[in-house]
């Protein structure tokens, strides 16, 4: 049974293949892009953990401030950070 068979044209079948090649090529990139993110990720982590156990070290086993590692270039998270109120609102949540 062949496309033409039910009733499809050329142009629908080229516009269908079409479709299909860009949705998978969509999909592959986002794979792609999730991987280098995480693989970033990790090296990241693997910096602070180098970094933390440095501190540990230098330190005498004991750390400055437990719990938290230095920030590291491109990290975007800080600890201990709180929003900021807006005016008028005292502190009532949405």
């Amino acid at each position: 049974m062949t496309y033409r068979s039910r009733g499809r044209s050329i142009f629908e079948v080229i516009v269908a293949v079409c479709f299909v090649g860009f949705l998978v090529g969509f999909i592959t990139v986002l794979c792609i892009g999730n991987y280098f993110r995480a693989k970033r990720a990790q090296e990241r982590q693997k910096q602070r953990r180098v970094a933390k156990i440095q501190n540990a070290n230098s330190n005498g086993g004991r750390s400055s401030n437990p719990g938290y590692a230095p920030s590291v270039a491109g990290d975007t998270t800080v600890s201990g950070y709180e929003a900021p109120q807006a005016p008028g609102r005292n502190g009532v949540p949405a």
